[in-house]
């Protein structure tokens, strides 16, 4: 890192660092006075002027010793109370209740809650078999509500009517992530999710590598200095990881794979993503399950393309299935063979000998490997910036 930094990447590096105190402050339990009184000395010195590198170094301190003293007053715990808004959650919930029992009359088992997974994360219902198979074949984040469905939602809106509203695409886009939340039940992962979902459409929006990685950090630090426990969830991890493999290394791949013409663009965006969400998310997903798929990247080359027409046929079939019942369970129906092929894959993957491989890693083993990571990828984006200055990310459907 040199010196002379601009203030926008001081505020950069003030989160980055900030994240780390959080993290720290988890391991480690200080006096209130003490951090208050070190981080306000730091703080001073930060603001009093000095030349680049000392600025920089109370700058550091300051934004350590703040997540350090965060961690300590909230204990991780969310400090923004969402007590006023508890009658409209529970108003949600209500709603949310209804659309499940409706897409579970329109559709047989395990397809309806197969459906109410994916558009809900309404996982009570979902056949134990099925949803092990999920885990061995690497499709766990098809029934998760994350920033994975959100940005399928928003980026193929923007595909289908960019031609026709130009720009204000994205603003539809943004729309359809609230009414997704509301759909949902509003929890606080889908919140989280919305944010995160809403950073990738931005950053997309602006088409530009070297914003869309300010934007990441941003909604991260956002996030995080609301409810500091959000850095040990796992949704919260994959989401981050996923999104900044979309956004550094997927075009990175998506233009390597271009020397092969033989290959249709489609299916190039489709490999290109998923080797970067893929590559990115694995020391994560190793660490928590403590297993290794090899046949996820076959399984989500098979599966992710038909997810933007399931998702689209489902959240119309949802809206209509409130106001035109009939039509509704028409449009639900329509899904069935979307759904159908999603459990034959994932069954017969699972026949594959080794589909899945037992392993483990320690916290600082996948710490370490995920940092060695995003080294190697700003390193290929460096050399990749000699040939093409600050790329533009395409406008394609972006999984996360």
């Amino acid at each position: 890192m040199g010196w002379g930094l601009s203030p926008s990447r001081k505020f950069l590096v003030f989160l980055v660092v900030f994240l780390g105190g959080l993290a720290v402050g988890s391991r480690v339990e200080l006096p209130i006075n003490t951090l208050l009184w070190l981080g306000g000395l730091w703080l001073l010195i930060f603001i009093s002027g000095q030349e680049e590198r000392i600025e920089l170094t109370s700058l550091i301190a300051t934004a350590f010793l703040a997540g350090l003293t965060l961690w300590q007053v909230t204990g991780g715990e969310a400090w923004l109370s969402s007590a006023p808004l508890a009658g409209v959650i529970a108003k949600i919930e209500q709603f949310r209740a209804v659309i499940i029992d409706r897409i579970f009359l329109a559709l047989p088992e395990p397809h309806g809650s197969l459906l109410t997974g994916i558009l809900l994360g309404n996982r009570v219902k979902l056949d134990k078999e099925l949803l092990e198979t999920f885990r061995i074949v690497g499709l766990s984040h098809l029934i998760a509500v994350s920033g994975y469905n959100l940005s399928i939602l928003t980026a193929n809106a923007q595909i289908l009517l960019r031609p026709w509203l130009g720009q204000r695409a994205a603003i539809v886009s943004f729309f359809l992530i609230v009414a997704f939340i509301i759909i949902s039940g509003a929890p606080a992962s889908i919140l989280r999710a919305g944010v995160m979902a809403s950073a990738l459409l931005l950053a997309t929006y602006l088409g530009r590598p070297s914003r869309s990685i300010n934007i990441l950090i941003l909604a991260a630090g956002v996030l995080a200095a609301f409810e500091p426990k959000i850095l040990f969830e796992i949704g919260f991890q994959l989401s981050l990881a996923a999104t900044y493999g979309l956004v550094r290394l997927a075009p990175i791949i998506i233009q390597a794979l271009e020397r092969f013409p033989k290959i249709p663009e489609t299916l190039r965006l489709i490999i290109g993503e998923t080797l970067a969400a893929t590559l990115l998310t694995a020391p994560i997903l190793v660490a928590y399950f403590e297993r290794i798929s090899l046949v996820s990247p076959l399984s989500n080359l098979l599966v992710l393309p038909i997810m933007p027409l399931l998702m689209g046929l489902g959240i119309a079939g949802t809206v209509l299935l409130l106001v035109l019942p009939s039509l509704g369970s028409l449009f639900i129906l329509l899904n069935w063979p979307l759904l159908e092929w999603i459990v034959r894959v994932s069954n017969w993957l699972t026949e594959i000998p080794h589909a899945a491989t037992p392993a483990s890693l320690p916290g600082w083993v996948t710490a370490a490997m995920v940092i060695g990571l995003i080294i190697a990828v700003e390193w290929l984006n460096h050399r990749w910036r000699h040939h093409v200055p600050d790329p533009v990310i395409t406008l394609k459907p972006i999984r996360v």
